[in-house]
C-alpha cells in the first residue's frame, strides 16, 4: 500500500510539542521530515518525549552563525515541498530564509509559521510556551482547581495540541491549492489560535456589556444544582453535583467520572447499578434534572454508596454489558496506554530506539483503509544525518502538474456531509467550514440534542458555518435523499456506534458503491474494535480516560473532571478528515478513516504517551496546581500572580542574573535542568519571596524586556481577553457575523466569533460564518436536486425532511 505524503520534503526548523507533533503525523504517514537542529542540538531533546515526537524523521545540524550554514539552509529549502518553522517573527528574513526570497526560489514551497501569539501585534516576541500563552489569554484564571481566589495551572497541552492539528489541516489544504494551481503560499498559526479551541466562553453579542471575571469556583453553587455546564461542576461532591454528571469513589479506592446528559441513557445507568426502582419514587421521578435540592443530594447519596460496593474494574464489566453507561475509570496516561481497548485499536506500538531500547509508543493518529501509516524508524540523535543531508546534490524545486483553476478558498469546491451529533466530531466539520468546505449538516426532524443547549456557546461553535439539512433517515426516501447527496460528497463523517449507520443506508459499504472515491471518516469515541467499542463515552469520561483529569488535578488531590477532550477530539477528527482527504488528492484513492476520541486525547497527552524500561515520571503539577517545576510555575507578586517559565539551563542563568540571585545558577542543585528538578521544592522556597518583592506588571515588563518568559496571569479572563485586549484586536482574533436565531439577543442577532485559526497568503479563509438554525437549508438543498415546491411540501407533509416554520425562502450558509 502507498502512504499518502510518499515524495513530499519537509524542512522543520522548529522546537516544542506543536511543531514536532505536526511534523511526526506527517512522517508516520510517509513525508520525508529534516529537523534542522542548532549547534548542540535544540534543548527540547532533554525531554524524553521528544524521542516520540520526532520519531521517522532526520536530523541536521547547521552552523546559523555562518554564511556556509546559511547557503546549506536556502539549499534544502530550495528543493522542499515544505518549511515550518517557528522563529520569533523576523528570525527567518535576518537568517536569509524569509519568505520572499525563498518563495522567490522556488515557488512551489509551502512557508509555515508557528508562533506563540501570531507575526504581529503587541506579544509577537513572547516565548512559546503553551503556560506563557495560556497565562497570557485569561485560561489559567479561568482553570477549575482545588485553590480558591487565585489562577490554576493548566497542566494539559491542548493548547499545543490543537496548533498541531491546525497545522496538519492548513497543510493539506495548502497543498491541495498547490496541486490545482502550481504555487505555493505562506501559511501561519500559533498558540493563540490553540487556546481558543477548548471550553472557554467566547461569545460576545452587539453592544453586550461583558459579565465580570470570576474566578471558577466562584461561581454559584445553584448554577451546577440547576444542571447548567458552568467551568467548575463539583463532580464528587453529592452536595453539590447534578446526577448527570458525577465523580464517585469505588470499593477499590478508585474513581469513575460519568455523564449521563441524555435522559434515556441516565435511565441505563440507573438500570445497571440496581437504582431503576427510582422511577417509582415521585421525588426522582425526573432526574437527572431534580429541582428540589434535597431531592438531588438524597439521590446523589444513594449512587455514591451504591458505587462503593464494587471495585472499578466490577462497574467497568457491568458497564460493557449496559453500553449506555458513560462511565471511565480515572486513570493515568501510562494506564491508558496499555489500556486492552487501546490496543484492540492499533493505538499502540512498538520500536526499538537507540537510547531507551525497546520503546512502547502511541501509534498513528488514524485508521485508515487503504493508505496506512507506516511507523518503521525511530527518532534520530540531533545531527545524525548531517553528512548523509548535505552530501546529496541539491534537489531542484518541485515541478508541479498543476491541474489548473484558481480556489479562492483552501477548501473551495469540497462538499461533506456531517452526520454527527454533540460537540467533538462536528467541532471539525465548523473548522472545515472555515477553510472553505461546503459542509451539509444532516440532522434528524427533532435536530441535533446538542441544539437544546442554546445558552451553551460550544455549541453554537460547533454549528457554525454549515448548511443545515433535516432529514428522516428512518424513512426509505430519506435514505434516498442522502445517498443523492452523497453522489456530489466528498466527504462523509459521522459519530454513531457501530451497527447504526447500517440501520441507516449510511455504512461504508453502501457509500462507496455509490461514490467510490469518497473519503468515509468513523469519529469514534472507542474506536470500531474491543469491548468498548459500542459503550456511549462524553466529554468528561475521555477526560478520564486519557489521563487529563488525573495529570490536571494536581498530586495528591481527588480527580476532578476534565472539559477539553470534546474539542480535543472535534480537532483530531479535521486532522482525520484531511488525511483521507489528502490521500485522495496525491493518490486519487477514497477509503474508510477512523478517528477516536480515545486516540485524540492521548495523543494530546503524548508526552507521557511512551514507556520504556527506566522511563522517569511524567513530570505533575504540585499539590498546590502552580506548575510542574520551580522554573516554570505560578508565583504571587505584591501584587497579582505571574507565570514564570524559564525551563532551560540558558533561560534560567538568564533569570538569575536579571534579578540579582547569580548564587542560584551557581548552587549544584539548581545549575542543571534536572537538578532544579529535583530540588524544585527548595529552589520555590528562594523564588516565592523573590516574587513578593514586586508586582507581577513589573515582573511582566522586566523580564520580557529581557527576552525571558514571565506574563501576568490573573489579568483579563479569557472572554474578556478575546474582546479587548490590545494584542486580540490588532490581530482580529474575534470577527463579527449574525444570525437571525440570536435576533432576541441583538439587534439583527450580530455577534462576534472567533476568526479562522489559520491564515494564507493566496487563498484566505472565510471569517464570520454564522449559526443557522436546524433545516434553514433543506429546500435550498432539495431545489438543487431539482426538486420542486410541490413535492418539498409533500415530503415535509409525510415529514421525511424538516422546514423551519418561519421560513420561506431558502437561507445561503454564508448570511442569516
Amino acid at each position: 500500500m502507498s502512504q499518502i505524503f510518499h515524495g513530499v520534503r519537509i524542512i522543520d526548523l522548529t522546537q516544542g510539542m506543536a511543531g514536532a507533533l505536526t511534523t511526526m503525523i506527517l512522517a508516520d504517514y510517509g513525508a520525508e521530515v529534516i529537523r534542522l537542529e542548532p549547534p548542540g542540538g535544540d534543548p527540547w531533546w532533554e525531554l524524553p518525549a521528544y524521542r516520540l515526537w520526532n520519531r521517522g524523521k532526520k536530523s541536521v545540524e547547521l552552523d546559523w552563525s555562518s554564511e556556509q550554514g546559511r547557503d546549506q539552509a536556502r539549499g534544502l529549502l530550495q528543493g522542499a515541498d515544505i518549511f515550518i518553522e517557528s522563529l520569533r517573527p523576523g528570525e527567518v528574513s535576518r537568517l536569509g530564509v524569509g519568505y520572499a526570497a525563498m518563495a522567490a526560489a522556488n515557488p512551489a514551497l509551502i512557508y509555515f509559521s508557528l508562533s506563540a501569539f501570531g507575526q504581529t501585534g503587541p506579544y509577537k516576541d513572547l516565548k512559546l510556551y503553551d503556560g506563557i500563552v495560556n497565562a497570557k489569554t485569561g485560561r489559567m484564571r479561568e482553570q477549575v482547581g482545588w485553590q480558591r481566589g487565585r489562577p490554576t495551572y493548566r497542566a494539559v497541552n491542548d493548547t499545543s495540541y490543537h496548533t498541531a492539528m491546525f497545522s496538519v489541516q492548513a497543510l493539506v489544504a495548502a497543498l491541495r491549492v498547490r496541486q490545482i494551481t502550481g504555487r505555493g503560499q505562506r501559511v501561519e498559526t500559533s498558540l493563540l489560535a490553540g487556546v481558543t479551541a477548548p471550553n472557554n466562553d467566547w461569545r460576545r453579542f452587539e453592544g453586550q456589556d461583558l459579565p465580570p471575571d470570576r474566578y471558577p469556583n466562584e461561581a454559584p453553587k445553584e448554577a451546577v444544582m440547576r444542571g447548567e455546564l458552568v467551568a467548575d461542576r463539583h463532580e464528587s461532591d453529592p452536595y453539590t453535583a447534578t446526577p448527570s454528571q458525577l465523580c464517585v469513589e469505588c470499593k477499590d479506592g478508585r474513581w469513575i467520572m460519568h455523564s449521563h446528559l441524555q435522559p434515556e441513557l441516565f435511565r441505563a445507568w440507573m438500570s445497571a447499578i440496581g437504582l431503576d426502582w427510582i422511577w417509582d419514587d415521585p421525588r426522582f421521578r425526573d432526574a437527572p434534572r431534580l429541582v428540589n435540592s434535597d431531592d438531588r443530594i438524597a439521590l446523589n447519596l444513594m449512587i455514591f454508596e451504591r458505587m462503593k460496593q464494587k471495585t472499578s474494574l466490577e462497574w467497568r464489566e457491568i458497564y460493557r454489558q449496559n453500553p449506555d453507561c458513560a462511565g471511565e475509570i480515572m486513570q493515568t496516561t501510562q494506564e491508558a496506554l496499555r489500556h486492552e481497548q487501546f490496543a484492540a485499536n492499533g493505538h499502540s506500538i512498538e520500536l526499538d530506539d537507540p537510547r531507551f531500547g525497546r520503546m512502547a509508543q502511541v501509534g498513528p493518529f488514524a485508521k485508515m483503509s487503504e493508505t496506512p501509516a507506516v511507523i518503521s524508524r525511530p527518532a534520530p540523535s540531533p545531527g545524525q544525518h548531517t553528512a548523509e543531508i548535505l552530501a546529496a546534490p541539491p534537489a531542484s524545486p518541485p515541478k508541479i502538474a498543476a491541474t489548473g483553476g484558481r480556489p479562492g478558498r483552501p477548501l473551495e469546491g469540497l462538499v461533506m456531509l456531517e452526520l454527527a451529533s454533540w460537540l467533538a466530531a462536528p467541532f471539525s466539520g465548523a473548522l472545515l467550514a472555515d477553510l472553505g468546505m461546503r459542509v451539509i449538516k444532516v440532522e434528524p426532524l427533532s435536530g441535533d440534542p446538542y441544539r437544546a443547549m442554546i445558552t451553551n456557546e460550544n455549541m453554537i461553535r460547533s454549528f457554525q458555518g454549515k448548511e443545515n439539512v433535516a432529514l428522516n433517515l428512518k424513512t426509505k426516501e430519506g435514505q434516498a435523499i442522502l445517498h443523492r447527496l452523497v453522489e456530489r460528497a466528498d466527504i462523509v463523517m459521522h459519530n454513531m456506534r457501530p451497527g447504526a449507520p447500517a440501520r441507516i443506508g449510511a455504512d461504508y459499504e453502501t457509500l462507496r458503491k455509490i461514490k467510490p472515491d469518497l473519503v468515509y471518516v468513523y469519529a469514534g469515541s472507542y474506536g470500531s474494535e474491543g469491548p468498548d467499542s459500542r459503550r456511549a463515552a462524553f466529554n468528561p469520561t475521555m477526560g478520564a480516560f486519557s489521563g487529563n483529569s488525573v495529570f490536571q488535578s494536581g498530586d495528591g488531590n481527588r480527580p476532578k473532571g476534565d472539559q477539553s477532550p470534546d474539542p480535543i477530539a472535534g480537532s483530531g477528527v479535521a486532522t482525520g478528515i484531511m488525511l483521507g482527504l489528502a490521500a485522495r488528492l496525491l493518490t486519487g484513492k477514497g477509503q474508510y478513516v477512523e478517528t477516536s476520541m480515545m486516540n485524540s486525547n492521548v495523543y494530546c497527552n503524548s508526552d507521557d504517551a511512551f514507556d520504556y524500561a527506566g522511563k522517569p515520571p511524567r513530570r505533575t503539577p504540585d499539590k498546590a496546581q502552580l506548575g510542574l517545576e520551580a522554573a516554570y510555575r505560578l508565583y504571587e507578586t505584591a501584587s497579582g500572580w505571574v507565570f514564570l517559565a524559564v525551563p532551560f539551563d540558558p533561560e534560567f542563568q538568564a533569570f538569575c542574573k536579571i534579578v540579582g540571585r547569580e548564587d542560584l545558577a551557581r548552587d549544584p542543585r539548581f545549575a542543571a535542568s534536572a537538578a532544579r528538578y529535583e530540588n524544585r521544592l527548595a529552589l520555590g522556597e528562594q523564588l516565592e519571596p523573590l516574587f513578593r518583592t514586586r508586582s507581577a506588571d513589573h515582573w511582566e515588563q522586566l523580564l520580557t524586556t529581557a527576552d525571558l518568559g514571565c506574563v501576568r496571569a490573573d489579568g483579563l479572563g479569557h472572554r474578556r481577553f478575546l474582546h479587548e485586549d490590545p494584542h486580540a484586536k490588532a490581530v482580529g482574533l474575534m470577527v463579527p457575523t449574525q444570525s437571525r436565531a440570536f435576533a432576541d439577543q441583538a439587534p439583527g442577532g450580530r455577534y462576534w466569533r472567533h476568526a479562522p485559526v489559520v491564515r494564507f497568503s493566496e487563498t484566505p479563509c472565510e471569517a464570520g460564518k454564522p449559526y443557522l438554525g436546524l433545516g434553514e437549508h433543506t429546500r435550498q438543498v432539495l431545489r438543487e436536486f431539482g426538486c420542486d415546491a410541490a413535492e418539498i411540501a409533500r415530503l415535509n407533509a409525510a415529514n421525511v425532511i424538516g422546514l423551519p416554520a418561519d421560513q420561506d425562502e431558502p437561507v445561503p450558509a454564508h448570511a442569516s
